[in-house]
């Protein structure tokens, strides 16, 4: 009997389901989350187990690996081993031929199968010891069997049968179930309403059934998000800049055009298309928060560029966030380049700065001397106090956590936030589409000269290939090497040896990774700008915003363990400039990952690259700290249901959605 509950309703905890105490709801909570009646409902089976076909046991020979039913007659019954982990063997034969059902640590079967007994059993085919049904059970025949059996997720101390005990109990003691939902909020999705959704997923006749329930859910967790994003606009909306943002401090064109001419290039129609649209957003009195999808070579640099000349022209600071030194030096570096003799300053923050050069910068910042910071890390740093922080942009944005963004955001009032990425990885391309933020996109490549072309080849071509190049390096040609990690097998370290006493002995080699300080890096980085190094070997500090012009070469060692959007990013190192030439990366990988990385041979577009890496990787963490992996949704998939999305534009559904706002 069930526990008699005056009104229950998917809100009341799982304790009121017999066989669920304290303890294992504790479990259920931890391992699982499930707390309420409505969290186990829409507990969606990791599978869905069909019956086996039934088969004559002399057509089993063919049938390995295959779930099958048979019927016959036991022959004999024989015990291996003892106690518990003795293994009960049944013989069972029709009239087309026999086979054996083993039935393991479970020795009070012994005498259950007498000679002569009749049964039907269901297993998995096995021909590794003769023919056999492993994980065998009896069928009753008289029973009813489902034409899909849900097959639950499960924990320590929660296996898959008690959920779905747990989940009948549960429907029996609900009953039906009311949809919150509008019927045309459901009908505008064409996904069926939650009591039949529920019965779909938990006890289904197709596949096509299951998938069908799990939209349904899918599409409340949309709507769920959706709500949460027309929210946060309507907050960003309510925000006033404070004060000292006043909209009439928004530079004329007159000092934009003074901004351009610090340009030294012409803006492309692209670039000037994305920067309209963000001068007209800044000049709101609500705070900006754009995120910037610029392919590799796109011109992100020159929008940020501009944006922080605009603020500094209004009295307002910029911070300029880079995940890694080099990318950070590099923007400090053409900062000052394209502001050589004018008044705005801009002071760099990095980790290994000298106590005395620190300490300049934070004053310079405090009192608004400087205009412009750029830095890592270290800018979150509590000595650090803006005059007027106006505008944050962050850099490659997927590579910084929540909270660390938050911290540099709280360092002014309300500032703008301009987040940029090239080729975005899975994270980045599931928040731009679903998120919070508002995209703009830079497609056009007019910081690429020379076109690239991708090669795979597996990992014990790589030094046949090193002793290929080598001419081409001694006749003045340049190339990147790019490991996944530092140290052991394969790593920076045991290549850069390697190469340096056999292939490339005698040339000019240098080595950078994150674990090395900046500066170090940075001059081993302007050395291989001046073609005084051969080869820069390096992990994944090359991969984002290094700029040296004309670079033909490139191998990725270990290919496989970069996600495709990484990959794209580290071939768009190459053939950089107006003056280069075609450029080459071969990816070395293990023999299993030619397939993935054929994707990237193949495709030269890096929003195509991030859909391909999208679908290989799964859409990550579309909120919190990670980045890739298991998503924070139960059911939506971006890749099967992106109509779902579409329909938020129905004007039944944004209707509806403003109602609930």
């Amino acid at each position: 009997m069930l526990r008699q509950l005056e009104t229950p309703n998917l809100l009341s905890p799982i304790t009121v389901l017999p066989g669920i105490g304290p303890k294992r709801a504790g479990l259920l909570e931890t391992q699982m989350g499930i707390k309420t009646l409505g969290q186990l409902l829409h507990l969606v089976p990791r599978r869905y187990l069909a019956p086996g076909r039934h088969l004559d046991i002399n057509e089993l020979s063919t049938a390995d690996g295959e779930l099958v039913r048979i019927s016959g007659t036991v022959t004999r019954t024989w015990v291996r081993g003892f106690g518990r982990r003795a293994v009960v063997s049944v013989e069972v034969e029709d009239e087309s031929g026999k086979c054996v059902l083993p039935w393991f640590n479970q020795p009070y079967l012994k005498n259950a199968f007498p000679p002569g007994r009749e049964l039907t059993a269901e297993g998995t085919v096995s021909l590794k010891r003769g023919v056999q049904l492993q994980s065998p059970h009896l069928i009753d025949l008289n029973v009813i069997v489902p034409p899909l059996t849900p097959i639950y997720p499960q924990a320590d101390g929660i296996p898959s049968h008690f959920l779905a005990k747990a989940i009948a109990a549960t429907r029996e003691l609900l009953g039906a179930v009311d949809d919150p939902l509008p019927v045309a909020i459901l009908e505008s999705a064409q996904v069926p309403e939650l009591n039949q959704a529920l019965q779909y997923l938990h006890a289904p006749e197709t596949t096509e059934q299951t998938e069908a329930g799990r939209r349904r859910l899918a599409w409340a967790e949309i709507l769920r998000l959706e709500l949460r994003r027309q929210r946060a606009r309507r907050e960003r909306s309510g925000v006033e800049r404070g004060p000292e943002m006043a909209e009439s401090a928004i530079p004329d064109q007159e000092v934009w055009d003074r901004i351009f001419a610090r340009i030294p290039f012409v803006l492309t129609a692209e670039q000037q298309s994305v920067l309209a649209i963000l001068r007209e957003e800044m000049a709101s009195t609500q705070p900006m928060a754009r995120l910037l999808h610029g392919e590799v070579g796109s011109g992100k640099t020159v929008i940020a560029f501009a944006l922080a000349l605009s603020e500094a022209a209004a009295g307002r600071q910029t911070a300029l966030l880079a995940p890694t030194e080099i990318l950070a030096r590099q923007h400090l570096a053409t900062f000052c380049q394209w502001l050589e003799g004018s008044q705005v300053q801009v002071a760099g923050f990095f980790g290994d700065d000298r106590p005395a050069e620190r300490r300049l910068a934070v004053r310079s910042i405090a009192a608004g001397t400087a205009h412009i910071a750029i830095g890592t890390h270290a800018l979150f740093g509590d000595d650090i106090h803006f005059a007027r922080l106006g505008l944050v942009v962050f850099d490659e944005q997927h590579r910084f956590g929540v909270r660390q963004k938050a911290k540099l955001l709280t360092k002014g009032t309300n500032p703008q936030v301009l987040t940029m990425t090239a080729t975005p990885i899975p994270r980045t391309m599931a928040w731009a589409q679903y998120g919070a933020l508002d995209p703009c996109e830079l497609r056009s490549r007019p910081g690429t000269g020379g076109e690239i072309t991708t090669e795979v080849s597996t990992m014990d071509k790589f030094h046949a290939w090193a002793e290929k190049v080598r001419p081409q390096l001694e006749s003045g040609q340049r190339c990147f090497v790019v490991a996944p990690h530092i140290d052991g097998e394969d790593g920076l370290l045991e290549i850069a040896a390697r190469l340096g006493s056999t292939e490339w002995q005698g040339l000019e080699l240098a080595v950078v990774s994150g674990r090395m300080p900046g500066a170090e890096v940075a001059a081993a980085v302007e050395r291989f700008r001046r073609g005084q190094i051969h080869a820069l070997l390096g992990t994944t500090v090359v991969e984002v915003g290094l700029d040296i012009a004309a670079i033909p070469l490139m191998a990725v060692v270990n290919a496989q363990r970069f996600g495709l959007a990484s990959l794209h990013q580290l071939r768009g190192r190459l053939a950089r400039g107006p003056k280069a030439s075609s450029g080459k990366c071969i990816l070395f990988g293990s023999d299993d990952s030619h397939h993935r990385l054929e994707l990237l041979a193949a495709c030269r577009d890096g929003f195509a690259v991030a859909a391909a890496d999208l679908a290989e990787r799964g859409p990550g963490a579309l909120k919190g700290l990670r980045q890739h992996g298991r998503s924070d949704f139960h059911l939506f998939d971006p890749l099967l249901d992106h109509d779902l999305v579409d329909c938020l534009k129905l004007s039944e559904v944004r209707t509806w959605l403003l109602q609930l706002d």
